[in-house]
């Protein structure tokens, strides 16, 4: 395999090495002590239950669902009260004759300051009408949690495509391994027939040179694939949860071909526009920022409210005034009763910056929709277009790589009966080794083709979406055990 195979081989590291989470096994490095074998909808099955990214995004939408409780928690009665304690000066009842008894009543008598009282004013109040800003904040909590639910949907979509990439690359990475290994057994077989026509001087030692010379390029490409191996495993391992000592083999024996007729274009751009995660977040969102806006001008106008308004205060060293309609003791007293009321707060401009910013949030959202309404179709149109040309290139390599396999069988036929070229066969065999190595990149363009065309349609949401709710409902299910 020349430098261009081993350059296209390649592409499957640039996503799993820029991970930052696997690690080449050192050299020397023992044998793991257990296998599991998992096919790639186990992988991402798995990869998705326990994703740290996922989690990450769930507990957004936790949070956006606390924010909803707080906005319906809103409609209901609200009690605000403050108690205090204080220094208490003594007053008593001091009745003069002749005096009316209303006036008998009032404590005309202050004394030192020899106790404390205790105080406790409250206001229940019921929001009868708010001007929308209650129900504007119940519509942006809503909203809200719907647009964060679509970011877990698109976050879940992206780790389920990594781990399809990588186990594609890995069942890529064992076929070039096995490929390259039968041709470098083949040549290593040739180097050692030719030694032996050297030594009995039939043979020149340049032809066993250039032998030579070949077998190290194979190798060369042999420890590429072992690399590129070792990396797809280990990414498999880390996403899927598993521990240091387990390998995961493949499933499938080969990284084969699976031609398959495809819908038109047009309907994966139907898709898209109705199951992408991106529209529906963004949509959600734009619903969510204007409903925010308007409840931040709602805070521009009063409260219309209905309570209960109340005072209590008792010290021990002052008499309780009975009987008058006029005087209140501040510090000896008890009464309750309901009102109706307005509740205003004036903050100088500060509620028409929260309706600006607000504002700025609305138009920020609605020019990345309109982004997106641009680039997810062209996202769909360019990973039709490739598919299209991996499964092209697949039917064409797979000719040229049968008649790489004719032409090796000859000069090895003819190497054998001593007529045929050193250089020739050592051609063969490389050329063999690129196109098929082309082939099998050609295959895992193909399927992995497929897998971003239904990701960028959104057509593989609904069975994410599957893995995720059974792995909630086996987890509610062993937490009632």
């Amino acid at each position: 395999m020349g430098r261009g195979g081993g350059t296209r081989v390649g592409i499957i590291v640039a996503t799993l090495l820029l991970t930052g989470l696997v690690q080449l096994p050192a050299p020397g490095q023992e044998a793991k002590a257990k296998r599991v074998v998992l096919s790639a909808r186990e992988a991402v099955e798995r990869a998705v239950s326990r994703s740290p990214e996922i989690a990450s995004s769930t507990y957004d939408a936790e949070a956006f669902l606390a924010k909803q409780m707080q906005a319906d928690a809103a409609r209901f009665p609200q009690l605000e009260a403050i108690g205090v304690l204080g220094p208490s000066p003594e007053a008593n009842r001091a009745p003069r004759r002749g005096e009316a008894e209303a006036l008998n009543s009032i404590n005309v008598k202050e004394g030192q300051v020899n106790s404390v009282f205790v105080r406790t004013d409250f206001l229940l109040i019921q929001p009868l009408y708010t001007f929308g800003l209650i129900g504007n904040l119940r519509e942006a909590a809503a909203r809200g949690v719907k647009a964060q639910q679509a970011a877990v949907d698109k976050t879940a979509a992206d780790v389920a495509l990594r781990v399809r990439e990588a186990y594609y690359g890995l069942l890529l990475a064992h076929e070039l391994r096995a490929h390259l290994a039968d041709l470098y057994e083949q040549l290593l077989k040739a180097a050692d027939r030719e030694e032996t026509l050297v030594e009995g001087g039939f043979a020149s030692e340049q032809d066993l040179f250039k032998l030579r010379t070949f077998e190290g390029e194979l190798q060369k490409n042999l420890n590429l694939s072992q690399r590129l191996q070792d990396i797809a495993q280990e990414a498999l391992r880390v996403w899927t949860g598993l521990d240091a000592q387990t390998a995961i083999e493949p499933a499938d024996a080969r990284l084969t071909a699976e031609p398959q007729s495809l819908p038109p274009l047009e309907e994966y751009m139907r898709d898209a526009r109705a199951k992408r995660p991106e529209f529906t977040q963004l949509r959600e969102g734009i619903r969510a920022k204007q409903a925010l806006a308007e409840a931040e001008r709602a805070r521009a106008w009063p409260m219309v409210f209905f309570g209960i308004q109340g005072s209590a205060a008792y010290a021990e060293n002052r008499d309780r005034i009975r009987n008058n309609a006029y005087v209140t003791d501040p510090l000896q007293h008890a009464y309750a009763g309901p009102v109706l009321g307005l509740k205003y707060n004036l903050d100088f401009g500060m509620t028409r910056g929260r309706v600006k910013e607000a504002e700025a949030e609305v138009d920020k959202l609605v020019a990345l929709e309109q982004y997106a309404h641009e680039g997810i179709p062209l996202q769909v149109q360019k990973a039709y277009g490739e598919l299209v040309e991996a499964q092209k290139n697949v039917q064409a390599l797979d000719r040229a790589n049968e008649n790489a396999r004719k032409w090796v069988v000859t000069s090895l036929a003819n190497f054998d009966l001593g007529i045929g070229d050193t250089k020739d066969l050592a051609d063969a065999v490389l050329a063999m080794a690129k196109s098929r190595a082309d082939y099998l990149q050609a295959v895992f363009n193909s399927h992995m083709g497929l897998a971003r065309l239904d990701n960028a349609a959104g057509r593989d949401l609904d069975e994410i979406r599957g893995m995720i709710r059974g792995k909630r409902a086996t987890d509610k299910l062993e937490g009632t055990r």
